[in-house]
């Protein structure tokens, strides 16, 4: 090594020794983090969910009509808007079977009770139907000949769709297990179950026997959302009437509507189409319940339907389920995204209901 290199070279180490340990390097691996004020408490979170409104691959609809004397006008309402019932599901891939019974029954002879009336050799409407609207007009068209002592819609369901669909029965492969279930009653009567008074003769089920059945035994205990129970039947309290007709109190069915969730029209009413079409819609498998993944903090849940905020007055949160329910003429439109969004009620220190 040379004496000028040796000269250099003390140089070229302090050199590497400040480029090395600069002091903006030496800030930047020694300098203390920084430390912020955090809150007593976290804001809240919040949460969405998202559901698709959905279709189904099959739907059994069971009219049960009342065919005691005063029921023809009713009977022609009905069947001059079955059009309107049909509409939401005639051009689709829906596998469907309409299905028609009477709905007054002769006492105690339940072997009759819950036959499916015929059209042309046939026992139910389905795609392959042809001229589906005079075949409904022909089965709905029940008459007015029965003598009004046993007017049973209830017994009269559930025979069409247990005993009378068994194996070798005349309704056999109608029900079938993994579709919808609609159950759709007419009558301007109350259910004349074996109540006491007049009606022990008729040996009916009774709407206490009846609710459990329809909601564990048909679908399951947890087939719930596979069923839907309608009655066009007497307003409460008291019935109803108009300038052309009048209707009892439909006492017996109003249990099974409370208890299951169902539909109501008044068969007063002058206007089926638009309830019709709506419960089509339904029996379709247009879903009218949701129900949320966590607790909605109470005043924050926002509801949109295709990114529309939605009305709270077209649907109703039920904390004990915790889901979102929406009536008939609210159902959102097939397809169409549903979101719920809402702060969580853990964040506020709130627990879910205790039942």
């Amino acid at each position: 090594m040379t004496a000028q290199t040796l000269k250099i070279l003390p140089a070229l180490i302090m050199t590497v020794a400040l480029v090395g340990c600069s002091e903006s390097q030496l800030r930047t691996v020694f300098e203390e983090p920084q430390f912020f004020d955090q809150p007593d408490t976290l804001g809240p979170t919040e949460w969405v969910d998202e559901f698709q409104q959905r279709t189904v691959p099959q739907s059994d609809i069971l009219f049960v009509v009342d065919n005691s004397c005063s029921m023809s006008d009713e009977q022609e309402l009905l069947a001059s808007n079955f059009d309107a019932f049909i509409q939401s599901f005639v051009n689709t891939t829906l596998d469907y079977h309409i299905g028609v019974v009477e709905g007054d029954l002769t006492p105690n002879t339940p072997s009759n009770w819950g036959i499916l009336r015929e059209y042309q050799g046939e026992r139910w409407i389905d795609p392959d139907t042809p001229n589906k609207i005079d075949a409904f007009n022909s089965m709905a068209d029940v008459g007015d000949s029965g003598d009004g002592s046993c007017e049973m819609g209830l017994s009269a369901s559930h025979a069409a769709l247990t005993y009378q669909s068994g194996i070798g029965g005349p309704n056999e492969g109608f029900y079938r297990e993994d579709a919808l279930l609609s159950i759709i009653v007419v009558t301007d009567e109350p259910d004349r179950y074996s109540g006491g008074g007049p009606f022990d003769i008729c040996g009916g089920m009774t709407p206490n026997e009846y609710i459990p059945w329809f909601l564990y035994d048909l679908k399951g205990p947890t087939g719930g959302d596979k069923l839907f129970f309608t009655g066009i039947i007497g307003d409460r309290p008291g019935g109803c009437e108009t300038s052309d007709n009048s209707a009892s109190e439909g006492e017996g069915y109003w249990d099974v509507i409370d208890n299951v969730g169902g539909n109501f029209l008044s068969i007063c009413s002058q206007d089926w189409s638009t309830f019709l079409t709506e419960l089509g819609l339904e029996a379709a498998g247009m879903k009218r319940t949701f129900y949320l993944r966590r607790i909605p903090k109470e005043g924050t849940l926002v509801v949109t339907i295709d990114d529309v905020v939605a009305d709270p007055s077209t649907y109703a949160y039920d904390r004990i389920t915790n889901s979102l329910t929406f009536p008939i003429e609210e159902i959102p439109p097939e397809l169409s995204i549903l979101k719920a969004t809402y702060e969580l009620v853990e964040d506020v220190g709130g627990s879910p209901p205790v039942e």
